[in-house]
């Protein structure tokens, strides 16, 4: 059942259950989780891009979750808009379909305390503050920032709505919509510090149901099963998570048995791990695209007919192939379900053609920045072949490599970038949401420069659409696909797989939309 599959308020009100599946438990109480790096903080501040992710989806302290349909046949399940519980008991709209009234669980944090409908609003209120990011997600999603929430009792919470959209409840899945233990973070609080980040980033007050053993920023995290703790999990009672940026050397710990997780490796390292003895390679559907993102504000990358350039210069068949090891699919548009668009055929004829009439006939220097973080390790070898590709048609690439997570999105958060190789995991799997992060003229992650009224319109009425109208709302994503292909100003460039390496025996290790796993998960 999808969101609004049975009316608006019929299918808001969604039941929360906890996770499927057949698989059987691991044998291991104790799991170590190899990635390639790890954020400076535990909160979302500051963000560490793919880092945060590994640590905010690990630890799980969200409302919601995706509803998983993994079994022991078919470790990825379906991919899905569905929601259910991690923190909250159920979601639904508000009689007057002003708000969603959430329920939660009775679980209890690292020190003891209840969770509350205070803790729901505390955290949410001061990761507005801490990460403006959020505040633009919860807007866009529908929620009333400025008066976000009230509180019905201990356990129950309504959410303020300013406009239902087709995921304003699947939102509340979004890593960093992160519950913490209000009653303890509060003892922290200073004038200097009124939502107690610099505390929380070092240490575990949530509802998590694992307790901080050791962290070390950017380098490791240990965090044991808290027996208190009411939520269901599986049999892993111990998680290790290291930064291992070096991926051959990942590689070794996952074949030899140090590591019984591992992800973010080069892909032919992939395929060579599918024929290693005791090691699986989990192979999933996924949304996310890597992509090539633009400045659009100044010098030739102002100009339309640039990007549009650029984009035809680009043989994603060969990129999918050499930097990829045939994992992925070339990308045909922007967006997943567009119409093919003509300035994504390769096409060095054309590409130069559009760049004399741009007055770019003998090409311009370029500088492109990526990391090995995030798209991944694939970056260090897609931007080499993009690097040699743009050469055809005069275009002189200076690559840029940005080593540090942190560094490396506070770059492109702050908009210091001229063209960068990025990576959009879904974090919120409805395109309604995954479009406007980037694009929409008043997201706050948008540094691009570009906007379009047009694309707006279209975005803000597809987000109206409920998703059972399939035949209106694929329309709507072709309409917006068009607007944004003929803008140019992020192109997407490989349609990737969730990946994931582990040992045999290692259940729950399904990656979850965003590439990472679920700690809970482990052993289930």
């Amino acid at each position: 059942m999808h969101l609004f599959s049975a009316g608006l308020v019929a299918v808001l009100a969604v039941s929360l259950t906890g996770c499927s599946g057949d698989a059987p438990a691991a044998t291991n109480d104790s799991v170590v989780i190899a990635v390639s790096s790890l954020p400076d903080s535990l909160t979302p501040a500051p963000w560490g891009g793919s880092a945060s992710h590994v640590v905010l989806s690990g630890l799980g302290s969200q409302l919601l979750q995706y509803k998983t349909t993994a079994t022991a046949g078919n470790p990825c399940g379906q991919p899905t808009t569905e929601v259910n519980g991690r923190l909250a008991e159920s979601a639904t709209v508000a009689p007057d379909k002003k708000g969603i009234i959430v329920k939660l669980k009775k679980l209890t944090s690292q020190f003891g305390h209840t969770l509350s409908a205070e803790d729901v609003l505390w955290s949410l209120q001061i990761g507005m503050v801490r990460q403006p990011v959020m505040k633009g997600t919860l807007s866009s999603s529908g929620f009333d920032v400025k008066n976000l929430a009230k509180i019905i009792d201990d356990r129950t919470i309504e959410l303020n709505t300013t406009n239902l959209t087709s995921f304003s409840i699947e939102s509340l899945q979004n890593n960093l919509f992160y519950i913490h233990d209000s009653i303890e973070a509060k003892k922290h609080v200073t004038a200097a510090d009124p939502t107690a980040n610099n505390w929380l980033s070092k240490n575990l007050a949530d509802y998590s149901g694992w307790d901080l053993e050791e962290f070390t920023p950017g380098i490791s995290l240990t965090v044991t099963a808290d027996p208190k703790w009411e939520g269901t999990r599986g049999s892993v009672k111990r998680v290790v998570v290291k930064a291992v940026p070096n991926t051959s050397t990942r590689s070794q710990l996952i074949q030899s048995g140090e590591a019984q997780v591992a992800n973010g490796f080069e892909y032919d390292q992939y395929s060579s791990l599918e024929t290693s003895p005791g090691v699986s390679v989990i192979n999933c559907p996924s949304s996310t695209r890597d992509t090539l993102m633009f400045n659009t504000k100044t010098g030739p990358l102002s100009d339309v007919r640039v990007r549009q350039a650029i984009s035809m210069a680009i043989d994603r068949n060969a990129l999918v192939k050499g930097a990829y090891a045939g994992y992925g699919k070339a990308s045909q548009s922007t967006f997943p379900g567009g119409d093919p668009s003509a300035t994504y055929k390769f096409d060095i004829a054309g590409a130069k053609k559009l760049l004399a009439e741009a007055g770019y006939a003998k090409g311009f220097n370029l500088s492109l920045s990526y990391s090995a973080t995030r798209p991944g390790p694939v970056a260090n070898k897609s931007s080499v072949l993009v690097q040699s590709m743009l050469s055809e048609v005069g275009i002189n690439v200076t690559l840029q490599n940005i080593a540090s997570p942190t560094d490396f999105s506070t770059a492109l958060l702050q908009g210091r970038y001229e063209a960068v190789l990025y990576s959009e995991p879904i974090v919120i799997a409805d395109p309604a949401f995954y479009s406007f992060a980037y694009y929409a003229g008043n997201a706050p992650s948008n540094t691009t420069g570009w906007s379009s009224p047009k694309f707006d319109q279209i975005r803000t009425q597809l987000a109206a659409t409920p998703q059972d109208q399939t035949a209106k709302r694929t329309e709507l994503i072709k309409e917006m696909t068009a607007v944004v292909d003929a803008g140019a100003p992020i192109l997407s460039l490989v349609e990737t797989r969730g990946m994931m390496a582990t040992k045999a025996g290692i259940t729950g290790a399904t990656p979850l939309s965003n590439g990472q796993v679920y700690f809970n998960a482990l052993g289930s």
